[in-house]
């Protein structure tokens, strides 16, 4: 009982780390839905507003699950927020190699956390995007009716000090148009299995992003999510 309350008080504290509300940017539609497989957990989210024109869009995961990668994702959240608010810095990379040094030198040998960092420009509608070993950012182009995949080159965090880092993580560029969607996500959506231990799978997870893409982004989270729910089915 008493493991039980303490467990039921660290899952209020992780969602009190989670973004209150959704980012809100003029003539964009944002949505966000968060779930851990357990009590709680390693995986998370968060919008990070820098000055007038830039907004940052994180998604991340550390490895392991439970009260130890809960524990690994609140330092991840917390160094980032302070390295953002710290520098007003608009390049991901540059966040990503100063939070890696910090989180190297305080994380338990063996643990380690992917990241897909965003930070868009309001004005121009430019995605600047940096991936620490992180699922690709899926972008679904409404001119063209097609999926592209974007994941530049870069290793998890909290593996290396600093220069193998540094010298493998790559920032790149992508100009948003009308109609275009965006889906970040954790591998805990395309790793979902059922109970014969079948995921869901990244070519599904794709095909469906295609087709929801077009539907207002809570309509997209929750159609999204009962698949993989149908596709779990009893499984944890």
């Amino acid at each position: 009982k008493r493991m039980e309350h303490q467990l039921a008080v660290a899952r209020e504290i992780q969602e009190n780390l989670m973004p209150k509300r959704v980012l809100k940017i003029p003539g964009y539609d944002v949505g966000a839905f968060y779930r851990p497989s357990q009590e709680v957990g390693g995986d998370y989210y968060d919008f990070i507003d820098i000055d007038q024109e830039h907004s940052g869009i994180i998604v991340a995961d550390v490895s392991g699950k439970g009260v130890p990668g809960a524990i690994v994702m609140s330092m991840a959240l917390a160094f980032i927020r302070e390295e953002v608010d710290r520098t007003q810095n608009t390049s991901p990379m540059a966040t990503l190699i100063r939070t890696n040094k910090m989180l190297a030198q305080n994380i338990k040998k063996g643990m380690f956390v992917t990241a897909l960092y965003c930070i868009l420009n309001k004005r121009t509608h430019e995605l600047k995007v940096t991936s620490a070993g992180h699922n690709p950012l899926i972008i679904w182009e409404g001119a063209r009716n097609q999926i592209k995949l974007v994941n530049p080159k870069g290793i998890a965090l909290g593996f290396d000090k600093g220069p193998v880092f540094e010298r493998t993580i790559e920032e790149g560029t992508v100009q948003l148009n009308h109609g275009d969607r965006l889906v970040a996500y954790t591998d805990g959506a395309v790793e979902a299995m059922n109970a014969e231990n079948e995921e869901f799978g990244d070519k599904k997870f794709y095909q469906l992003s295609q087709q929801l893409a077009t539907r207002d982004s809570n309509q997209f989270l929750n159609i999204m999510v009962n698949k993989l729910d149908e596709h779990k089915g009893e499984a944890p």
